[in-house]
């Protein structure tokens, strides 16, 4: 059998990671940057929440973008504004000195804004889709002078580092959101960059939106100096240990930032608190999930057999054994194949999608006893496991024989 595990699979492991995300809206304008932006951008950083598009995204993928001054309402749902400065689609402003255009959001006269405007190449700036930003002197100069987006992101996140928390919310935010949307790699390049005082401070402040909390976990995590991983440590184990009943979001960050951090002696706190404790609190065990598997793609001193182990007493909650089971897969753990396949029968773990996670792994497990056990289950519940199986086949969730 193929040794890979099928993107769908992927899809649906990712998508845990999500679950604060969930109802949130946007406006048309805004939704359009994002979907124009999903071919071009990689993976984010394991911990960071990107809710939107950044400035520089968000400019890089308009039509026009401007800084405007608004002069008052044109029309029903349109808005005059005064040009200062064009940053992009100076062909499609030409000498206009001013525009009417719909915003997605209501200004006084006399408020700065950013403007970007998507749509076709060839559109004229009324029939652009505009997204509007309010700034002041403060944010836009930090917009003006910010790298563009085609430099290296290496560069250009030593650029926002220096933003991060600013007292600007504008700039606090962008700031942050150019790291979420950085990859793990070019993160840790620039971690050195990111005093650990200041990051631990950050941490623990209440006023710091929490979303952002999984990105400093993660750099503390990161931390080079033996003073600064030491304080680091333990910091993050004061925060894992403290008693939470509310839903911790970042809280997955301090955990990854910890496993870098401590290693086997981290994942023993990790795993008797959350992953083998059958009373842990479902967003935590979740948040431990997401820090076990950014540690198996990133980590180097936990063995990956130990990984495994700590994953499998996930299987033992109905409500995880889905998601790990398939992690199981993925990480090609073919110890638990007897331990999996027995799951199928038990009336707590009939749900279906849990069912076709056992089906697919026991596809996936190279072994004669994954076979047998899947012949078992095929006599067990014949209607069952073809369903299962025509859904991961139809989806390319099952392997090809090489």
């Amino acid at each position: 059998m193929a040794s890979t595990w099928p993107s769908i699979i992927l899809m649906a492991v990712r998508s845990n990671s999500f679950v604060a995300r969930r109802g949130m809206r946007a406006p048309a304008a805004l939704l359009a940057m994002a979907a124009a932006l999903v071919a071009r951008t990689s993976p984010g950083c394991p911990f960071c929440t990107p809710l939107k598009p950044t400035l520089c995204q968000a400019r890089a993928s308009a039509r026009v973008t401007a800084l405007v001054e608004v002069e008052g309402e044109a029309a029903a749902g349109a808005t005059r504004v005064k040009l200062h400065r064009v940053f992009e689609g100076g062909d499609a402003v030409g000498d206009k000195t001013q525009l009417t255009i719909a915003l997605d959001l209501a200004a006084r006269p006399g408020a700065l804004l950013l403007v970007f405007g998507t749509g076709r190449p060839d559109a004229a700036p009324a029939a652009l889709a505009w997204h509007a930003v309010s700034v002041n002197e403060t944010s836009y100069a930090y917009f003006a002078r910010a790298p563009a987006a085609r430099a290296a992101t290496a560069v250009r996140l030593a650029y926002f580092a220096r933003f991060l928390e600013h007292a600007d919310p504008v700039v606090a935010e962008d700031a942050y959101l150019e790291f979420a949307h950085a990859s793990f790699d070019d993160v840790v390049q620039v971690a050195h960059l990111l005093p650990a005082d200041r990051v631990r401070t950050w941490l623990v402040d209440a006023n710091v939106p929490s979303h952002r909390k999984g990105l400093y976990g993660l750099a503390l995590g990161l931390a080079r100096e033996p003073q600064d991983r030491r304080t680091n440590s333990e910091l993050l184990r004061k925060l894992i240990l403290a008693p939470e009943d509310d839903f911790r979001s970042g809280f997955d960050g301090i955990l990854g930032g910890y496993l870098l951090l401590t290693a086997a002696s981290g994942l023993e706190l990790v795993e008797s608190r959350y992953l083998a404790d059958p009373r842990a609190g479902d967003g935590d065990v979740r948040h431990a999930l997401a820090a076990l598997r950014f540690y198996h793609e990133y980590g180097r001193e936990i063995p990956t057999a130990r990984l495994n182990a700590a994953a499998r007493h996930l299987l033992a909650r109905p409500e995880f054994a889905e998601a790990a089971t398939i992690d199981l897969a993925r990480w090609k753990d073919w110890g638990a194949t007897d331990e999996i396949a027995a799951l199928y029968a038990r009336p707590q773990y009939a749900q279906p999608a849990i069912r076709r996670a056992i089906v697919g792994y026991l596809l996936a497990c190279p072994d004669a006893k994954a076979a047998g056990a899947l012949a078992r289950l095929r006599k067990l519940d014949p209607k069952g496991v073809a369903l299962a199986e025509q859904i991961l086949s139809r989806t390319g969730s099952v392997p090809v024989n090489d």
